[in-house]
């Protein structure tokens, strides 16, 4: 008889894709921007993190297929992040994560892409 899959590795797993402090931050930036964004533009977003740990985060997102790296040849050369249809999957998911989180942390604020929103009093 097989036995069903543990869903604990698969939450592991998926967890380690959106795991680490900027990654939310970028996948959610990228999705409210709606068009492709440059390195510079992407790290202006943010405040207090060096540009070695941002290069790092976004290697990963792009190792795990979440981001596309699209270099563009032209004079000057430069670069593009944008996320992936892959990506765009996970963004209902965040936003759910995002609505626990208002739920259930109440008095913090929240922020998903352009929105910063506060927990309704009801809710809380």
């Amino acid at each position: 008889m097989r036995k069903a899959p543990r869903t604990d590795r698969a939450i592991d797993v998926a967890m380690s894709v959106i795991e680490g402090r900027w990654k939310t931050f970028i996948i959610s930036t990228l999705a409210s921007n709606g068009a492709p964004m440059r390195f510079n533009q992407l790290i202006g977003k943010v405040d207090g993190i060096s540009p070695r740990i941002f290069t790092l985060q976004l290697k990963e997102l792009e190792s795990d297929g979440i981001i596309l790296r699209n270099v563009r040849s032209t004079s000057p050369k430069y670069v593009e992040y944008s996320l992936t249809d892959k990506g765009e999957s996970l963004l209902p998911i965040l936003e759910q994560l995002a609505d626990w989180g208002m739920k259930n942390m109440p008095g913090d604020m929240v922020t998903f892409g352009d929105a910063l929103v506060e927990p309704d009093k009801a809710d809380v």
